[in-house]
């Protein structure tokens, strides 16, 4: 290139005493890299190289054409800036990249290094072009991969977090707000475990259509990762803007989903924050509008809440309450408790249900609608619930070895999560085997919310616990909207009358109709009937007369730990109260 250059600077006249015109073009020709002559920014001479580069056409058909013409829009202005600074003298080459839109459609990425010339006796500039097309579409492969999500083509974590700090710092400048927020769908591993992850993906990008569908042109939309969503609002304030924003939002993720021919309904959590109200920094805001979701869902889903300063609070609280969780059975901390049940036809002890308790080394007894959530969404329970079903199982097994208790039964609560676990790793047939306890000592008590978000693997589930042995228990029975049509259906032994009920039967006429029907129709279905929260003879004696198997309640015992229990047993055994 430098010959070239060299060659075409030099005085013609001079230049034909050492060089045939002819062989510098066939020099010039013979170049892989393309070399135009501008005069006044038209074609004045290329090469068959640059012909290709600019025009993809013949040597001849560009003569004469202006440069700028050929030119992608977003190359006219550095287009025009060099040729203002070499002909001003300014600098003496310039490098610059350039775009060209060829006659033949397709763009063309060149990388030039220019300067000026005299051409034929003119005062020229000179392009010599290398094609780096390739190079380009590989960086704008490897930047889209870096800064896109795969999936649903939004911007992802890296980009949206580089568009949000912009969005502060313009902010910051004009004194404008900006509206963050935290979206997280509801029920979207339901889709996953009875769908399938095809369908999940499916899932995930309808959702994102119907969220870019919702917001302007000036916003963005971002997959932070799984099912979780963000969104930048510039210019946003906390009226009817966000809010009309947010409501729009639901309202799309509540319409029904078509995924592989099937239909599927799932909804939103949303948490909202504002910048400068709440925080200034991308950080803080992060944080806000995760706690404000985590309040939307915890309020029972498909909403969305704006961050107020006590979430920060209650953040704060958790996050040091997972800690502690995570070294509560390490500390030894976590404790079962039990309360008896007691048959009421003969009046005697015939088991007891297990409650999880947790005394904090600092905080004390901690409550467990707050810590049994937590051990939930951080994958703890598995863990705590099969440490807790086989420390129960050990004690009921060493109790049935006491004189007259050897039919003595232990139940355990469990929610929809630890049921699956336990049940489909075979866990419980071990804690069984390894205790001694017989399968049918062992009760666990489930809800009617067990088939909620996946019905066919909820009673296959129940199914196989059947047929190890376990007796199944229906808890709080009659607060559910579905309680008397699933019943024949659950594969239970027995139903558990919610404590709800118990204490108004001596005092509220409907209540003790309610509750005759309840037994009625249990007793019809060979279903035994457990009452439950008894605190007073008159209920005991309302219970029994209607026909219910056993209770458990304050009248009895209150839960206890293992060596208070293990006392009551005994004095139980000695003197049996007559009720």
């Amino acid at each position: 290139m430098a010959k070239v250059k060299n060659m075409i600077e030099k005085d013609p006249e001079t230049h034909k005493k050492n060089l045939h015109p002819r062989a510098c073009l066939t020099l010039v020709e013979a170049l892989h890299d393309g070399l135009l002559v501008l005069v006044e920014n038209c074609i004045f001479f290329a090469n068959s190289a640059g012909a290709r580069l600019v025009a993809d056409n013949s040597t001849e058909a560009v003569i004469g054409l202006n440069l700028s013409t050929l030119l992608h829009p977003e190359s006219q202005d550095a287009f025009a800036q060099m040729c203002q600074d070499l002909n001003a003298g300014e600098k003496e080459y310039v490098r610059l990249e350039l775009r060209f839109l060829r006659l033949d459609t397709e763009m063309v990425f060149v990388e030039a290094t220019c300067g000026t010339t005299s051409f034929d006796h003119k005062s020229s500039i000179y392009l010599l072009m290398r094609d780096i097309s390739r190079r380009k579409i590989q960086e704008k492969r490897i930047h889209y991969q870096a800064n896109y999500d795969q999936l649903t083509t939004l911007p992802n974590r890296s980009l949206f977090y580089e568009r949000l700090k912009h969005e502060i710092v313009r902010a910051s400048r004009q004194h404008s707000h900006i509206a963050l927020m935290f979206i997280d769908l509801d029920r979207f591993k339901w889709v996953n475990d009875t769908m399938g992850h095809p369908a999940g993906d499916e899932l995930l990008r309808q959702v994102a259509v119907r969220l870019k569908g919702c917001l302007r042109q000036s916003d963005t939309i971002a997959r932070m990762g799984g099912d979780e969503f963000t969104a930048i609002l510039p210019d946003m304030t906390r009226g009817p803007h966000a809010e009309r924003v947010a409501s729009q939002i639901l309202d799309q993720l509540s319409m029904v989903f078509m995924l592989e021919g099937q239909e599927a309904f799932i909804s939103g959590s949303i948490g909202i924050t504002l910048f400068p109200d709440d925080a200034n920094t991308v950080d803080d805001l992060m944080k806000n509008a995760d706690s404000a979701m985590y309040h939307a869902k915890k309020e029972g889903r498909n909403g969305y809440r704006f961050f107020t300063p006590n979430m920060q609070t209650e953040a704060l609280e958790r996050m040091q309450l997972e800690k502690d969780l995570h070294c509560a059975m390490s500390r030894n901390e976590l404790i079962i408790h039990f309360q008896p049940i007691v048959n009421l036809s003969s009046n005697r002890i015939v088991g007891a249900e297990s409650f999880l308790r947790w005394h904090h080394a600092t905080r004390g007894w901690v409550a467990p609608d707050l810590f049994i959530p937590v051990a939930e969404e951080t994958g703890l329970i598995g863990q705590i619930t099969e440490w807790a079903i086989r420390l129960a199982c050990e004690q009921a097994q060493g109790w049935r070895e006491l004189d007259g208790f050897a039919d003595f039964f232990i139940s355990v609560n469990l929610s929809c999560t630890r049921c699956r676990e336990l049940s489909t790793d075979d866990k419980i047939p071990d804690i069984l085997r390894q205790t001694g306890l017989p399968p049918t000592a062992l009760v666990l008590e489930i809800t009617e919310n067990i088939l909620m978000e996946d019905e066919h693997r909820a009673m296959a589930m129940l199914h196989h616990l059947r047929k190890l042995g376990v007796n199944l228990w229906l808890d709080d029975f009659g607060t559910g909207y579905s309680s008397l049509s699933i019943l024949k259906r659950l594969p239970v032994s027995g139903i558990k009358i919610d404590r709800t009920f118990i204490p108004d039967v001596n005092h509220d006429r409907e209540t003790e109709v309610l509750v005759e029907a309840i037994m009625s129709l249990a007793k019809s279905l060979e279903r035994m009937v457990i009452g439950e929260g008894v605190e007073s003879q008159s209920q005991v004696d309302f219970l029994r007369q209607r026909g219910c198997d056993m209770v458990q309640g304050y009248f009895y015992g209150r839960p206890m730990g293992f060596e208070e229990f293990k006392s009551f047993l005994y004095h139980w055994r000695a003197t049996p109260t007559d009720v």
